[in-house]
């Protein structure tokens, strides 16, 4: 759901997450950090425009926990990721090994 709330946030972008070649689309949040407030440097322009930089400043506080979230929850499902892709790997190495051929499984490597 973490992954939903941070599309959400800028569903014009959502479109253009593309998973890569074999990877699941079930949990593909695009976690994009907020964009930060504008300060003034005139300090007219930081009286007039004072509710407005305040309630910016708020957005962002409010935006940048929802993308931390969205990052660690990002972050715990590309672990199980990668274990249950190391799970295979290693059903992968036991058949090879069944079948005698261990030696190939040296991608890249000469024996």
């Amino acid at each position: 759901m973490i992954g939903k709330l941070c599309l959400m946030s800028l569903p014009t972008l959502a479109p253009l997450a593309v998973p890569a070649l074999g990877q699941s689309t079930d949990f593909f949040p695009d976690c994009l950090p907020p964009e930060e407030p504008y300060l003034p440097v005139e300090d007219d322009a930081l009286a007039r425009y004072a509710e407005l930089i305040a309630a910016d400043f708020e957005r962002y506080f409010s935006e940048v926990t929802r993308y931390f979230a969205c990052m660690d929850a990002t972050r715990q499902a590309e672990f199980e990721q990668a274990r249950q892709v190391s799970e295979q790997h290693r059903r992968f190495l036991d058949r090879l090994d069944a079948l005698g051929f261990s030696s190939k499984a040296t991608a890249g490597r000469t024996p």
